[in-house]
């Protein structure tokens, strides 16, 4: 019987050791975290996909020279604000500057969320690669993928973005992970909008053209 209670002290010893353990984990990670200032730097547009589809064989005569008419059509269209379906996907990455000023290292090896445009549009948020978020500035790059729709004329629009979801961090890679939910807000200015609707209209515009291109039937 004496045995047997101290096999079950020592289980639960090493179940509260092992628990407190995790609670000072995290504590510690939190504390690094509330540390941490995070900053926006920029949205770069990494790539536009346009589905092939709406780009049907020429119906000009065989060595014309003219392109389809209708992605003519399509492309006058969007260049006065008019979009009737969805053309394909914008892929973005957002640059974050977050400066840790503690002085412990932090690994964040996963994050997870969604990205609201006040009512506009919502899009999935997902970590590109893990960061050691040592002491002083760190750059995290986090991507989403935007539809292209008619929606995307209404971003001029947005006053402000907000941010739910959980990140994972990690003291060492090889160490068990710690989550933490976060709901960020952020307001957006008129230059950071100006920015991202250039640099959007742009890239769809210079794809469709250069799918065009690649329709003309000789």
């Amino acid at each position: 019987m004496n045995r047997l209670f101290n096999v079950i002290l020592f289980v639960f010893i090493t179940f509260v050791l092992i628990q407190g353990c995790s609670v000072t984990r995290k504590i510690n990670a939190a504390d690094i975290l509330s540390q941490t200032k995070i900053q926006f730097i920029n949205f770069n547009l990494d790539s536009v996909e346009i589905y092939k589809d709406l780009f049907p064989e020429s119906v000009m005569p065989a060595g014309s020279l003219l392109p389809n008419p209708q992605v003519v059509a399509l492309v006058q269209d969007f260049a006065r604000g008019i979009l009737e379906k969805e053309l394909g996907i914008i892929t973005l990455t957002a640059e974050i500057n977050a400066k840790n000023n503690s002085k412990d290292t932090l690994w964040i090896t996963d994050l997870k969320g969604n990205l609201h445009l006040d009512t506009v549009m919502e899009l999935p948020l997902l970590l590109k690669d893990s960061v050691q978020m040592i002491p002083g500035d760190n750059r995290i790059f986090i991507s989403t993928k935007m539809p292209i729709d008619k929606r995307i004329f209404l971003l001029k629009d947005v006053s402000s973005a907000s941010v739910k979801g959980s990140i994972t961090v990690a003291f060492q890679p090889s160490q068990d992970s710690i989550s933490f939910d976060f709901h960020e807000k952020k307001s957006i200015s008129i230059e950071e909008k100006q920015l991202l609707m250039d640099n959007a209209r742009n890239s769809i515009l210079n794809k469709i053209i250069n799918d065009w291109v690649g329709a003309i039937k000789f």
